[in-house]
């Protein structure tokens, strides 16, 4: 069927004096307006079951007012199965019309009953009974249909019925449809009087685009739809397809938004499930904490192991409950650097987990937000091995610094017998008239390698004194450029193969312990030496500035790959090439040689190429505040390191 508007309504017949006869129509359909009834017993060849689309309830009463209100006054029967507001609702208007609701109902050709009571009558468990329905509904149709009076032919029936929109405001969905399936089955079926069908839903319904296909079979099931009143209210034809187009718009603008929202849906899904991912397979443990409560919401497998516990039995409790911090101050305290900084990070804690071992964890937490919402994420790493091994590290060192000292100290008296007992011998046989000269060669060469025992043995007492902090410095003013000629003049005697060169002055005086910084200049010179057995020279440069004094100890060897600058002022490292193999050593020269220039308030360090040779730098402060009152020098410019070292 098609809805028609409502008639035009003229003078009463009561007005006019123009009342048809009591034979045209029955009692009940008097009415205030003239219309011209149908024949008793007429209805559509092709019985019609129409759904309309409601946005308002008004709209919605209006147009089912105008359907049975026409109905009735054609000579149909009616039949309405709504909700109770909506029979009221409805009566109210049809009475505003002048319908005499009384008489059709006691005639029984208006027919109203409330939805859910008539659905609950073939429902059973939850279900649809399809046989109690056709009983139920067919002999409400058919009761309208004849009437009280039970003529040849039935009257044709309207029916509306809202039993579908109060299964699928129920989440019944699949029996929402059925039931405008059975619906259908009656009408086409020998169980009623044939009758067209009106229901209705309310658009809100199907806002969901999970709604689409359900949305599709609802349509699918009428012989007629008919859209809400954002539609049905133009009544201009050219209006309407300007709606119809803007209505293809919006559809068209939803289908490009919906898919935009599915991808981003889909990549929202990938990145939850390789966050889960990566937080179930994590070797670090990781607890996720509300920011408000300091309860934990979420724990991997990781951490409960570490902690002795399960996830489970981790949910909701704070940090320091499960171990991690040994007072509420201390938790206190990362709460409040992740609030002001949005990061904590705490090297080693100490854990004792509920089986009572003591672990060593690395904390580091962070707070952030994820969709508007903050969360805290706390990363702990098992450091236990690495401190356990820092620890016996930490022992083995000192047990060595022990030996180390130990050992300096009693190998330094005997060396020193041997080399006054040496000196004594070479005076005798110095004094002999006729003195062997390979025996006093043999005294020359113990003499040197006693010398060279000495001085292993200071170099180890004085790392023995550095690392206990023992090492004192005898400081006064003295002249630099002096220090370095003295030094030359005493290392040049030792070598038959280099020639020692110095070049300019730094004219400066210094504050310091002039042995030990004589100490760093031997350790150079002599490295300088053995680390450029082919070269014939080593040039030493001094320059100065107002603020610093330089001294650069160039060799000419065989040069210092870049990865080992760094590490060759380390204690105990040696260069781990084979072409440095026959150049023995402890490598602890050049670490005594920066800690003496570090305690100086200076800098000692390296720029060399493999094959061309190294240049050592030491540069000495000259405004060092600790130091007492001098007279002003003369000093060149320089910067601090600028030196080449040619």
């Amino acid at each position: 069927m098609t809805m028609l508007p409502k008639p035009t309504h003229t003078k009463s017949a009561t007005q006019d004096g123009k009342a048809p006869s009591a034979s045209a129509m029955p009692a009940a359909m008097h009415v205030k307006h003239t219309h011209t009834p149908s024949t008793r017993g007429r209805w559509p060849a092709a019985p019609d079951h129409t759904v309309q689309f409601y946005a308002d309830d008004d709209f919605l009463v209006e147009q089912i007012g105008n359907f049975v209100y026409e109905g009735i006054t054609a000579g149909e029967a009616c039949v309405v199965i709504a909700t109770e507001d909506h029979r009221a609702r409805l009566e109210q208007h049809l009475g505003r019309e002048g319908l005499d609701l009384i008489a059709a109902c006691e005639q029984g050709v208006y027919i109203s009953l409330d939805a859910a009571a008539t659905l609950a009558r073939f429902m059973t468990e939850g279900a649809l009974d399809e046989e109690t329905f056709r009983q139920v509904i067919g002999g409400v149709i058919a009761q309208a249909a004849y009437g009280l009076v039970k003529d040849s032919k039935p009257r044709h029936v309207r029916a509306f019925g809202e039993m579908v929109a109060l299964l699928w405001a129920g989440g019944d969905h699949a029996a929402a449809i059925r039931l405008e399936e059975m619906w259908n089955e009656l009408r086409t079926s020998d169980a009623a009087p044939p009758f067209s069908l009106c229901c209705a839903y309310p658009m809100a319904d199907f806002a969901s685009e999970a709604h689409e296909q359900a949305f599709r079979e609802i349509c699918a099931n009428h012989t007629q739809v008919i859209p809400d009143e954002r539609y049905t209210a133009l009544a201009d034809p050219e209006e309407r397809l300007r709606a119809i187009t803007l209505l293809q718009q919006q559809a068209s603008s939803l289908v490009g938004e919906t898919a935009g929202r599915k991808a981003a849906e889909e990549r929202v899904r990938i990145s939850e499930h390789l966050y889960r991912h990566l937080f179930e397979a994590s070797t670090d443990g990781i607890l996720v904490v509300d920011p408000a409560s300091h309860a934990i919401i979420e724990a991997n497998q990781i951490v409960a192991d570490l902690l002795g516990s399960t996830p489970a039995q981790l949910l909701g409790q704070s940090l320091q409950r499960i171990g991690l911090f040994s007072d509420q101050k201390s938790a206190e305290a990362v709460w409040r650097e992740m609030e002001e900084q949005q990061l904590a990070r705490r090297e080693a804690l100490e854990v004792h987990t509920s089986d009572g071992q003591l672990r060593y964890v690395e904390f580091v937490g962070n707070r952030f937000q994820i969709n508007s919402h903050e969360i805290i994420q706390c990363h702990l790493r098992d450091i236990t091995d690495r401190k356990q091994a820092e620890e016996a590290q930490r022992q083995l060192e000192a047990r060595k610094d022990a030996f180390i000292s130990m050992a300096s100290h009693e190998l330094r008296t005997p060396v020193t017998s041997l080399k006054a007992f040496t000196q004594v011998l070479q005076r005798r046989v110095r004094q002999q008239p006729n003195a062997d000269p390979q025996v006093l060669r043999v005294l020359d060469r113990i003499d040197e390698q006693i010398n060279r025992q000495a001085r292993l043995i200071r170099d180890l007492l004085d790392l023995s004194k550095m690392e206990t902090g023992y090492l004192a410095l005898h400081e006064a003013w003295f002249d630099l450029d002096n220090l370095v000629r003295e030094t030359l003049d005493t290392v040049q005697p030792t070598t038959q193969t280099h020639t020692l060169r110095l070049q300019g002055a730094t004219h400066a005086q210094v504050y310091g312990d002039q042995e030990r910084l004589g100490q760093v200049l031997i350790n150079l010179l002599t490295n300088a030496i053995k680390y450029s057995p082919r070269a014939d020279s080593v040039l030493v440069t001094l320059r100065s500035d107002h603020e610093w004094a330089e001294v650069a100890v160039r060799d000419f060897g065989i040069g210092i790959a870049p990865k080992q600058q760094q590490r060759i002022f380390e204690r105990f490292y040696q260069v781990d090439d084979p072409s440095t193999s026959t150049y023995p050593g402890l490598g602890i020269g050049l670490y005594i040689a920066r800690t003496i220039m570090e305690r100086h308030g200076g800098r000692l360090w390296v720029e060399s190429s493999v094959g061309k040779g190294s240049t050592f730098h030491c540069g000495l402060s000259l405004l060092r505040p600790d130091s007492p009152p001098r007279s002003d020098a003369h000093h060149a410019d320089l910067e601090p390191g600028s030196a080449e070292g040619s």
